[in-house]
């Protein structure tokens, strides 16, 4: 059985439109692989970057090598290719470029006389390289994907401190080598220029700039404030996901079907704002008022009423969702998104039954912003918002199999396996700023501090692991549970029940490091499918699905492993991670930037000519694998 998230994704990527599938592309002449080893992660302290690649021996022209910083700096070397090899430093190998910082380099060199030619997909190779000054100095992560193109003195657009490199960023990305395999690049193109960035908001990110610019003193409907992550970008709204404007199901203008977000996509981006709120920003862009925003229209997403919001379906069926719960999410308009309407008005899309994965990811977004900001302007509406979710999820759900009890009479969130983690990592962060915080679960108990609930939602997963100590044979729940657990030991240390969370967390990963692919697959990979019989895992995640990896997955891993590092020690947690991290940066089966350089991150990759090898990729980037692999690094680099 598919979870719901999991079925969310796959039919989300079955209804893009545009989508080309096309033969497997053959690898570039030049290869920076080598320059992603021993890991993506080079040190701020040691004052350079190597960068290191290979060319066809016979090459007798100069390679260029291009970086360009995710602070929106580029920078163009000539290196002589010796024997097939070339190697060079950045930054001392770079005229005129400034002295290493923390941040990101995109990094693409080719054997023509410049970058981004008609052939440039088998001439030109790209990475991107993380530089890292540790916990003190992380990187500033670029967010372009989801920025609303303001400054903090509230200038738009060309006016605002991030345009020039966000004009950088984007402008390299859409002449990259992945937007040209994945059919979307446009000849010239520049952001500068009114027509190419008009189509850019429209089909490359997810803020909703439809809104930005109305008299926000008065809300709109439900939505009570500017910022609006979407689901997707605005011209992926269509008949197949969503219903008409206008009622009449035979227009099919495309500004007749509304955009839309999940309450979780909101929630799962709003986790890397406050994450990168312990970060120097580069420029002074609007994020912390955006992220503030976003929180704000969250906050309202929570069912405040004593009655049930949920809906009968058509075949009769109700879901009971009282207050605490999260709505399913909400339309750029303001209004509800519920049954029968938007993705749910087909009757098959149901991710919102048995609880929903709304819930914990909510629950997580709340915690990391108590975390980031216990003292903050939204600092008690966000606590009161914990304590009523955590009422709903862990006392109210009972009644209508929403929670479950485990056998020493825990309450276990949601039937879902990896729902009770996201909830977990959320309490987990909120106990790092307030561990006291009073929680009533019902009316007829006393409050509780968090902590110690924390502590018994963590005994409770424990628990509810199986004999083998696995929860499931999806990847994507088992990283979410060692990810709980393994924060648990890191931020309750001193607690009695620390070592067993930290050996569970343990005793799953490493049947799961030791899976091997099954025979669907040719090549080695560090990216995680799903279990089958205990000793090997699957890239086949659907029955009509064609091998692929999901991309969001590896993203919960580099988190859980990132985190089981930490508190173990255990070095093959890192290793994994960083392999991870390494597919990301450029080492995967197309040769291009996942973590690109808009800060957005694909789906997936596919396997379409099922030949053992990933070799399509279209553009798909999404909020949870944007999300979650964001996520995932910023716990690696704390290591």
């Amino acid at each position: 059985m598919i979870k719901p998230h999991t079925l969310l994704t796959i039919l989300l990527l079955t209804s893009f439109r545009d989508v080309h599938l096309a033969a497997a592309p053959a690898s570039p002449a030049i290869n920076l692989v080598p320059s992603l080893s021993p890991s993506p992660v080079k040190p701020l302290a040691e004052g350079s970057v190597n960068i290191i690649g290979s060319a066809a021996p016979a090459t007798s022209s100069p390679v260029r090598v291009r970086v360009t910083t995710s602070s929106g700096m580029s920078h163009i070397a000539e290196v002589k290719a010796e024997g097939g090899r070339f190697e060079c430093r950045y930054p001392q190998s770079f005229p005129g470029a400034p002295a290493l910082a923390s941040g990101l380099l995109y990094v693409d060199a080719t054997d023509l006389p410049g970058f981004g030619s008609a052939d440039a997909s088998q001439h030109q190779a790209e990475i991107t390289l993380i530089v890292s000054g540790g916990r003190e100095a992380l990187p500033d992560l670029p967010l372009v994907f989801t920025d609303d193109f303001m400054d903090a003195q509230g200038r738009k657009d060309q006016q605002s401190a991030q345009w020039s490199r966000q004009r950088t960023l984007a402008n390299l990305w859409m002449h990259s080598r992945a937007v040209k395999l994945m059919h979307l690049n446009r000849p010239g193109f520049d952001l500068a220029r009114p027509e190419d960035f008009a189509w850019f908001k429209n089909h490359a990110v997810l803020y909703d700039f439809d809104h930005r610019d109305r008299d926000w003193s008065q809300p709109l409907g439900h939505r009570v404030a500017r910022g609006f992550w979407q689901a997707v970008w605005n011209t992926w709204f269509n008949p197949s996901n969503d219903h008409p404007w206008d009622g009449d199901a035979t227009n099919r203008k495309q500004e007749n079907f509304r955009p839309y977000t999940f309450t979780n996509d909101p929630a799962d981006i709003l986790i890397v704002y406050r994450m990168l709120q312990r970060v120097k920003p580069v420029v002074a862009d609007n994020r912390r008022a955006l992220a503030d925003e976003v929180m704000t229209n969250l906050l309202a997403l929570q069912h405040r009423g004593t009655d049930n919001f949920a809906l009968k379906e058509a075949s009769g069926k109700q879901e009971h969702y009282t207050a605490g719960a999260f709505h399913y999410g909400m339309f750029e308009t303001g209004e509800w998104l519920t049954e029968g309407k938007g993705w749910f008005a087909n009757p098959i899309f149901r991710d919102f039954i048995h609880g929903g994965v709304l819930n914990g990811r909510a629950v997580w977004a709340l915690g990391e912003s108590l975390k980031a900001d216990p003292q903050g302007p939204l600092a008690g509406k966000v606590s009161d918002a914990i304590e009523l979710a955590l009422r709903f999820c862990l006392n109210d759900g009972l009644e209508h199999g929403y929670t479950q009890r485990t056998k020493s009479g825990l309450p276990l969130w949601c039937r879902i396996a990896g729902e009770h983690a996201y909830l977990l990592l959320g309490m987990l962060s909120a106990c790092e700023a307030r561990p006291d915080l009073p929680i009533r679960l019902s009316q007829s108990q006393p409050p509780r501090p968090l902590r110690q609930l924390t502590v018994e939602a963590l005994n409770a997963l424990t628990e509810s692991a199986g004999p083998d100590g696995q929860w499931t044979r999806y990847a994507n729940a088992t990283a979410m549970n060692i990810a709980a657990l393994a924060e648990g030991a890191r931020v309750l240390p001193d607690d009695i029940h620390a070592a067993s969370w930290k050996s569970a967390a343990m005793k799953s990963a490493d049947a799961w490091l030791a899976l091997k692919p099954l025979q669907e697959r040719h090549e080695p990979t560090p990216m995680f499918g799903h279990m089958t019989e205990g000793t090997h895992m699957t890239f086949i995640l659907g029955k009509q699905e064609k091998p692929h990896v999901s991309l969001y997955i590896g993203g919960h891993w580099l988190h859980a492993l990132a985190v089981l590092h930490k508190v173990s020690g255990e070095k093959r947690y890192l290793d994994r991670a960083t392999a991870i991290l390494g597919y990301y940066c450029g080492d995967n089966p197309v040769r291009v930037r996942l973590l690109n350089e808009i800060g957005a991150v694909n789906n997936r990759l596919t396997d379409a000519d099922i030949d053992g090898t990933e070799d399509t990729i279209h553009w798909d980037g999404y909020p949870e694998s944007t999300a979650f692999v964001q996520i995932g690094l910023l716990h690696l680099l704390q290591n």
